[in-house]
């Protein structure tokens, strides 16, 4: 079965073939063949080797695919680790979200600071709770400093020189070049773009759901949203606001027609622990993680190195 090609700017990439990515040195995949059965799954790896020998500049590989529930249950791959796996029977009926990864031996994770990351997350999943949108409107409301949640539907050139000045100072190395141009892409082509301001109408956190479809051959689209982007000025950190800003952004697609179907999910740094606290706090449930997955550096509770970090992969139920 050929694999659908699709054009899609943002995290997803292009949909329905291996494509290498020089600024991430790694190869995506983001299926359009709903896997039905082992088959399957191996034509798709297959197709996937063969773009990784095309590729020798790529250290990494990376793959998505809709599978039917219990095909994966004995994965034994050598090649290809099963890295996360989350339910969407709200999309597709008795299916799961798989992510496939491989990566070099250049590309390891250093296995102490792997180690207390996943510490962390076992941490939070047994000791933060979910709260209401209320509860986290009253944490923000205490800081004192007049911030309001909203989504910015009209961006002008204002916003988006705060958002690029944002954005810089979130991060010294990012999955993409931060630049004007890329922020301004990014805020754009029908994604939710949910920001804090501060009492002076000051834009000093954001965060945007991005939107993207899936046309999977002989079934209906399926609509994905990825929590991403997240950055708050340091000054405004501590307050609470970007699990108010997650619990904005998944109230709106929710509302949204047909938002009941569709399936949110952030991949959240693991080397810093703020973001996943508050995805746990938003609601979102913790489903695996990514290896070394892309070119991200920031502010980081772990001794990560290099400039690939760690993703922990959310979704929201």
């Amino acid at each position: 079965m050929a694999l659908l090609e699709t054009q899609k700017a943002g995290s997803v990439g292009v949909i329905g073939r291996p494509r290498y990515e020089p600024h991430n040195a790694r190869i995506k995949l983001f299926s359009s063949v709903l896997v039905e059965d082992r088959s399957q799954l191996a034509k798709i790896l297959g197709e996937v080797r063969a773009t990784e020998l095309e590729n020798t500049d790529s250290t990494r590989t990376t793959i998505r695919a809709f599978v039917r529930k219990g095909v994966v249950d004995k994965h034994q791959e050598d090649r290809y680790n099963l890295e996360a796996r989350f339910a969407v029977d709200n999309a597709l009926s008795d299916c799961e979200l798989v992510y496939f990864g491989r990566n070099k031996t250049t590309r390891i994770p250093d296995s102490e600071s792997l180690q207390r990351e996943m510490e962390m997350i076992e941490q939070i999943t047994q000791q933060v709770s979910r709260i209401t949108y209320k509860q986290a409107l009253d944490r923000v409301e205490r800081a004192g400093r007049g911030y309001k949640i909203s989504r910015l539907a009209e961006p002008n050139d204002q916003d988006i020189e705060t958002l690029f000045r944002l954005y810089q100072e979130a991060y010294a190395k990012y999955t993409f070049e931060i630049t004007r141009s890329t922020v301004k892409e990014m805020i754009s082509n029908g994604n939710i773009v949910i920001v804090a301001r501060d009492n002076t109408r000051s834009i000093v956190s954001s965060m945007i759901a991005e939107h993207c479809t899936i046309p999977l051959q002989g079934h209906a689209s399926v609509e994905l949203y990825e929590l991403s982007d997240y950055a708050t000025l340091r000054s405004d950190r501590g307050n609470g606001l970007m699990t108010a800003m997650q619990i904005e952004a998944i109230r709106r697609i929710r509302e949204s027609e047909n938002g009941e179907k569709a399936i949110i999910y952030a991949e959240d740094r693991a080397a810093w622990t703020a973001v996943n606290r508050s995805s746990a706090k938003a609601g979102l449930i913790y489903s695996g993680t990514l290896l070394q997955h892309c070119v991200l550096e920031s502010d980081r509770d772990f001794n990560e190195r290099g400039i690939y970090e760690n993703l922990n992969v959310w979704v929201a139920q």
